[in-house]
């Protein structure tokens, strides 16, 4: 008999710490975080012939864009938003997304989902997590004047008006028409990642809550595109007239670690 409670004490232990971290709540929580991937990436160039055909002096003319990203890509990177998280029982789901930036100047913005199992060991619990994080960074390379001008380039047409489908507020759309005045050339990196890691927190005792990760962030899929996209002095509507793919740039696995301050509710 001794020997059977033995073998039953683990269990009953194990037992008492998963009834401890039985919780139900929501919450929204602030997110700050860095990693620091192992291959952030390297300077960009671009340089590529383009035809202006001018409407106000008639003309038509050959010239070449040259444009650069560099010291751009660099490690650490900052990761800054919210999420919100559903509790139930053990079970911990979360969405959220926000902003990141690394020191060199690349900027975009992430969007995360994910899931996690917690385990209560005395005042503390654990709670491994797998989320997946999608990753957009966008910078501009270069800008050709657009003003009264078609712009033929990369087997696109930029021309000197553009149209947009507007919502009209009475659950209608209607169509505005541009001037062009810049066709801006830039550089996209768009990125899935997979991050395995162990959130640790105190136990829920009031209205917050507070959280450390660590991780470590693993590239899945990456896309590089150069974006054609035209812009006017008269509205903050942009028109993109075509993307271009080119090949991948770093690679943006690396550890990571971020700090949680949220309300339950």
């Amino acid at each position: 008999m001794k020997k059977l409670y033995l073998l039953l004490f683990p269990l009953l232990i194990f037992r008492v710490a998963n009834a401890q971290t039985a919780e139900k709540y929501e919450m929204l929580s602030l997110d700050a975080g860095t990693f620091f991937p192992k291959g952030p990436g390297r300077d960009i160039t671009a340089n590529f012939p383009y035809t202006v055909t001018s409407f106000a002096s008639g003309t038509r003319d050959q010239q070449t864009f040259d444009g650069s990203l560099r010291g751009k890509f660099t490690s650490p990177a900052y990761m800054l938003g919210l999420s919100f998280g559903v509790v139930r029982m053990h079970s911990h789901i979360d969405v959220g997304g926000g902003l990141l930036r690394e020191d060199g100047g690349d900027h975009g913005y992430y969007l995360k989902g994910g899931y996690g199992y917690g385990v209560s060991l005395g005042g503390l619990i654990v709670r491994p997590t797998l989320d997946i994080y999608y990753l957009a960074e966008k910078n501009k390379m270069g800008t050709i004047d657009n003003t009264r001008k078609e712009i033929s380039l990369l087997g696109y047409t930029a021309y000197e008006q553009y149209s947009k489908q507007l919502d009209d507020g009475d659950g209608g759309t209607y169509e505005a028409t541009y001037n062009a005045n810049h066709l801006d050339i830039n550089y996209q990196r768009s990125s899935f990642l997979a991050n395995p890691k162990i959130v640790l927190t105190p136990r829920v005792m009031g209205r917050f809550v507070f959280g450390l990760e660590l991780g470590w962030m693993i590239q899945v899929t990456q896309r590089c595109k150069l974006q054609l996209e035209q812009t006017t002095t008269s509205s903050e509507q942009t028109n993109t007239v075509g993307k271009v793919s080119v090949g991948n740039n770093g690679a943006l696995s690396g550890p990571y670690a971020a700090l949680n301050i949220g309300v339950r509710f």
